[in-house]
């Protein structure tokens, strides 16, 4: 289950392979994980050494992410980070309403007992890690999670779509759940057991009914949050 193992690491050095894809998955992680944080500029001249490549990958590199919603792209100024505002966030919930709730179905009936029960083990590191303040693994198992019901469905053009509204998804959690109080922390991944419990169930309906509810519940609490983080940063 490669979703579960998927980790945000920080910058590498390119070696073989297609440059562009490479470059591009850089970055990706880079902005993902708020490495590269919503509004940043992005120096090219310090990507390229820090990457050991030329600028024409990086280039080529931002102008996919730009077409994924990532990266704003202006002539006669740097590249920045695409911004993260109020509508963004309703956006990105109510397409993953609408994936989300389409795929959990599936993967309710499709998904092995193993599998789940690694995602059991995932959500229980998770739990012990935010009991003692450290949330990296609650944010690794939630894109582990979520990652998991997407991936169910073999429908390329489902996943293709899946992908770049995750993606949005990602950086928006990462951005703002990273900063959550312990409580919260604690409540996203008791809904995450409930969704585990539903799918071990075999139950479509309720999963869909609970996948429903978090995801509902899930855009107040990120509204709510990054409200706070703009009020801090006027």
């Amino acid at each position: 289950m490669s979703a579960s193992r998927a980790r945000f690491g920080g910058i590498h050095k390119i070696h073989k392979g297609p440059l562009r894809e490479q470059v591009r998955a850089q970055i990706r992680r880079l902005i993902l994980t708020n490495r590269l944080l919503p509004g940043q500029a992005i120096v090219i001249d310090q990507l390229s050494n820090d990457l050991g490549v030329s600028h024409t990958p990086v280039r080529e590199a931002l102008a996919m992410l730009q077409y994924d919603g990532l990266v704003a792209m202006r002539p006669y100024e740097n590249p920045r980070v695409a911004e993260v505002d109020e509508s963004d966030v309703r956006e990105v919930w109510h397409m993953r309403l609408l994936l989300e709730e389409w795929a959990i179905g599936r993967a309710a009936l499709a998904l092995s007992e193993e599998t789940l029960d690694e995602i059991a083990v995932i959500l229980d590191n998770a739990y012990r890690e935010a009991e003692l303040g450290r949330y990296d693994a609650h944010l690794e198992s939630d894109i582990a999670l979520h990652g998991l019901i997407l991936e169910v469905t073999e429908n390329k053009l489902f996943k293709r779509l899946a992908d770049l509204v995750n993606d949005q998804s990602i950086r928006i959690r990462w951005l703002v759940e990273a900063v959550g109080s312990r409580e919260e922390i604690l409540s996203i991944i008791d809904e995450h057991y409930a969704l585990l419990a539903a799918l071990r169930a075999r139950d479509p309906d309720l999963a869909r009914e609970r996948l429903h509810a978090h995801l509902e519940t899930g855009m107040q609490r990120t509204l709510t949050a990054l409200a706070s983080m703009e009020a801090v940063g006027k």
